[in-house]
């Protein structure tokens, strides 16, 4: 019953707040070199924020006068304090912060970059393992897809159809970017270790003229073999000295089948009900599991691909020097491979209590890759930030995680289809179609979370519970909708996902 009241006063308490929103936005840009600052944090009230996009644009939606003040923090540059007058519609320059050694009171101030990543390692039983909670989250994962090379030269064709021209046609309409975002607001119950989720409203974007088009080349190609394929043939199909043997009575059958597929009827409003259901409820566990994903895979945790913690060994610490974050003081540690080892980056580390409040890391060589016969992939990008605050336990806590992968695929290898049949006077060979095969993919993935508001939450709550409804506001679009957002405090899109069309929708 408490959690009940409790879901019941934030969802009012949230109403309100969206009712009466106005919009603020800007961009925030370094004074020097008048690049954006991505990932600053923009704080407009007690425990609340935003954070700025890659371009270093944020948008706030709240309820805020002219006079009210506005604190932009980013770790490296002195914290400004500006009134929300000043901010809206405007580019904000920071200035780069420096710290003077004799500024700063350590009696530890002499640790090397090991000593201090040893000190982090004892102390993280007590900066890390925090209670349960409920949190206001935004989530978003982009999935890009890139086709730098998508070849098919003929050798031979015996089949007047299957010419050069048809396949640079095919190839041709293929797209070299295909992309997809889905965006999730909800509330986040739980801590680093078991998580439960209720999900606000959500969005998808989504792009499926990729999958469209290779179902055209497939359509294509399969069309003429089925015209041009005699009674009694069968089809060799052979990739060096790999072959398959293909009765061409089933492939004509199949591909007859697939033609005369029956008409349905418009579906009744229940079976659309049910439809809704299912992608809503996949939408929530596929956000579950994501979340779990990003929060199992926090830099103290073992097993996890960045290993900078786990393995430290094998890698170089160096401090580069001190900058003031909020009212405490953090070391500047930069770590490189010196032993074979995967990941460079930088660190924030409280000289207090050796919790880290940053960590921008990347990969500087491919994780994994693996080559055989013409076929290649490597796990060629991971790299990411964990963003921590303090909360009034003194204990860290996410504000921003975000963690990007990426993978290439290539296939480079020849293709030949052999139309064969014994029952045909002459030879047995009937047709002929030899192919190079060349293509070259990369695809990406990023997870981002920003967490907007933080809450105490008693053990027993969060294990009563349960989330069964999935009435919640949900949408795919397949152009960018700008208002669709609108009340509500999110990462500002990029360019990119601000340009999204799908191209279907063009015509």
């Amino acid at each position: 019953m408490r959690s009940i009241i409790l879901g019941a006063f934030f969802f009012f308490f949230t109403f309100i707040q969206v009712a009466t929103a106005q919009e603020v936005t800007g961009q925030i840009l370094d004074a020097a070199s008048k690049q954006p600052v991505p990932f600053a944090t923009i704080i407009y009230a007690s425990n609340r924020g935003v954070v700025s996009n890659d371009e270093g644009k944020f948008n706030i939606q709240a309820s805020l006068n002219e006079d009210a003040l506005i604190k932009i923090a980013y770790l490296g540059y002195e914290p400004l304090e500006l009134s929300v007058s000043k901010v809206n519609n405007q580019i904000i320059y920071l200035k780069s912060q420096s710290i003077q050694l004799s500024d700063v009171f350590l009696s530890n101030k002499k640790l090397s970059g090991e000593e201090i990543i040893e000190k982090i390692k004892e102390k993280i039983e007590g900066n890390y393992k925090i209670n349960y909670s409920q949190k206001l989250f935004f989530f978003r994962e982009s999935d890009v897809n890139y086709v730098r090379q998508f070849d098919m030269d003929i050798d031979e064709s015996s089949i007047a159809e299957i010419n050069q021209a048809l396949l640079d046609s095919i190839s041709n309409s293929i797209p070299k970017k295909s992309d997809s975002y889905r965006e999730v607001l909800g509330n986040l119950y739980g801590n680093y270790d078991e998580q439960k989720i209720k999900v606000l409203k959500a969005a998808n974007l989504e792009n499926l003229q990729s999958r469209e088009s290779l179902t055209e080349l497939s359509d294509k190609v399969q069309d003429i073999f089925q015209r041009n394929l005699k009674k009694n043939s069968y089809l060799k199909v052979k990739s060096g000295w790999l072959g398959v043997k293909v009765d061409a009575e089933e492939f004509q059958d199949e591909f007859q089948n697939s033609e005369a597929e029956v008409v349905k009827p418009e579906p009744t409003a229940e079976e659309l009900a049910k439809v809704k259901a299912t992608k809503l409820r996949n939408l929530k566990q596929n956000t579950v599991t994501d979340i779990k994903g990003m929060l199992s895979a926090m830099f103290w945790k073992e097993g996890n691909t960045f290993d900078v913690f786990e393995k430290s060994r094998k890698y170089n610490f160096e401090v580069k020097g001190y900058v003031q974050i909020e009212n405490d003081i953090a070391y500047i540690i930069e770590f490189e491979p010196k032993r074979g080892a995967d990941f460079k980056g930088k660190l924030f580390v409280n000289t207090e209590d050796f919790g880290v409040y940053r960590i921008d890391f990347e990969n500087v060589k491919d994780l994994k890759s693996f080559k055989l016969l013409g076929i290649s992939t490597a796990s060629n990008v991971f790299k990411g930030k964990m963003i921590f605050g303090k909360d009034e336990l003194d204990k860290y806590n996410p504000k921003y995680i975000e963690i990007e992968k990426g993978e290439r695929f290539g296939i480079e290898r020849p293709l030949t289809i052999i139309e064969k049949n014994k029952f045909v006077a002459g030879k047995r060979k009937q047709n002929e179609l030899d192919l190079d095969i060349k293509i070259k993919v990369n695809q990406f993935n990023k997870l981002q979370l920003v967490v907007f508001e933080n809450a105490k939450m008693e053990v027993k709550d969060f294990k009563a519970f349960e989330s069964k409804s999935e009435d919640f506001e949900y949408q795919t679009f397949k152009r960018y909708n700008a208002e669709f957002w609108d009340g509500y405090n999110i990462i500002e899109p990029n360019a990119a996902i601000k340009a999204f069309t799908a191209p279907q929708d063009e015509n």
